[in-house]
């Protein structure tokens, strides 16, 4: 019965961890997220096609750092959706005029 109990606080840690941990990074995106809505914003076209180049050349970089690492099909899916709304987000027209 010992065993039992050690498995299951082990258990409860490991959970407590990936919680906190998820938490982190809920809290990142909701931080990032905030950003980048606030300065789409401010962005003039020509600022939004000069920030979607350079994202664009940043996400393949990070992809191509990525190819040897075996990573399950919900992190591609991910980091695609992001990337995509993000493209989207830019190529829509900026309130403020160039």
């Amino acid at each position: 019965m010992d065993n039992a109990n050690d498995v299951l606080g082990t258990m409860a840690e490991l959970v407590s961890a990936n919680t906190k941990t998820m938490s982190v990074l809920g809290a990142r995106a909701m931080v990032l997220e905030t950003f980048v809505n606030a300065a789409l914003q401010r962005l003039t076209t020509l600022q939004r096609a000069e920030v979607t180049r350079s994202f664009r050349q940043g996400i393949e970089e990070v992809m191509c750092c990525m190819d040897d690492v075996a990573l399950p099909p919900e992190y591609h899916s991910a980091l695609l959706g992001l990337t995509n709304t993000i493209l989207a987000a830019l190529g829509r027209e900026s309130a403020t005029r160039e």
